[in-house]
């Protein structure tokens, strides 16, 4: 009785041996199939291979280091392809936006501002403040204002400004701020980020045609937006949409630099 015992524990543990052996075998053919598919340049279906491995083979510690070792170098090779492309995009970009900028002026009150802002130099604040306007700049922290401006005789207290072209229109509501001045009454209706990127593309969409502003609270007033005017909101809203693109690429730069660095010093 006590051989037979004996007996069936060494087949017990050969059996587990041999289970063993099989798992680790099968897991570095993963390891190897997807470094061919990394030679191969298919380096996404090698990421799912080299994760089933992570996955499947949770024990096989040289397998999973090798899979791991194998991942990083395919970090490194996405890096360099997104290092490269961002460049290509880039680069192009820069002087766009360069030539695009010289329509605007930089202004800042050093007094009480941390970040400046580019106007627009067909529609500067100071030369229409006693008329009805729609004024938009960008923050050189990159943030998009857009403020309805209204001036009359008699108060409006307007929180929603409606844009108007044929058939199509966007309503959009903001917070007010008033005064009076020699009998005049002033108004600023200032609309959230998201409402001024939405206004300013339904501008530059519609810049080759009429667009009615209607300014709405206690009563409506109705005016339309000059060609200035809408040149001038077009152009902001396209210099954003490049800013965006240039910070956004110059990100993507740093984070593939860094992804490089990482791996290079591993090295």
């Amino acid at each position: 009785m006590k051989k037979t015992i004996f007996l069936a524990v060494i087949l017990i543990v050969l059996a587990g041996c041999d289970s063993k052996q099989k798992q680790a075998q099968l897991a570095q053919a993963r390891v190897q199939t997807a470094r061919q598919l990394v030679d191969d340049g298919n380096l996404n279906a090698a990421k799912m291979q080299l994760d089933s491995v992570h996955l499947l083979y949770p024990k096989q510690i040289d397998a999973r280091r090798n899979a791991k070792a194998l991942m990083d170098s395919i970090v490194y090779i996405e890096a360099q392809r997104n290092l490269q492309y961002s460049d290509s995009l880039l680069q192009p970009l820069l002087p766009q936006v360069d030539n695009m900028i010289k329509k605007f002026y930089r202004e800042k009150n050093g007094e009480y501002e941390n970040y400046g802002r580019y106007v627009h130099k067909l529609l500067p604040t100071d030369r229409n403040i006693n008329r009805c306007f729609i004024q938009a700049y960008i923050n050189e922290d990159m943030r998009t204002v857009l403020k309805s401006y209204y001036y009359g005789s008699k108060s409006l207290q307007h929180e929603n400004v409606t844009f108007t072209v044929g058939e199509d229109f966007q309503t959009f509501s903001g917070s007010n701020h008033s005064f009076d001045s020699d009998g005049n009454k002033y108004e600023i209706l200032s609309l959230a980020e998201e409402d001024a990127l939405t206004a300013l593309g339904f501008i530059a969409n519609n810049k080759d045609s009429g667009i009615k502003v209607t300014l709405s609270g206690n009563s409506d007033y109705v005016y339309y937006l000059s060609q200035n005017e809408k040149q001038a909101l077009a152009e902001t809203c396209l210099l954003v949409a490049m800013m965006r693109d240039v910070r956004q690429l110059e990100q993507q730069k740093n984070i593939a630099s860094a992804q490089i660095a990482k791996y290079e010093n591993k090295q």
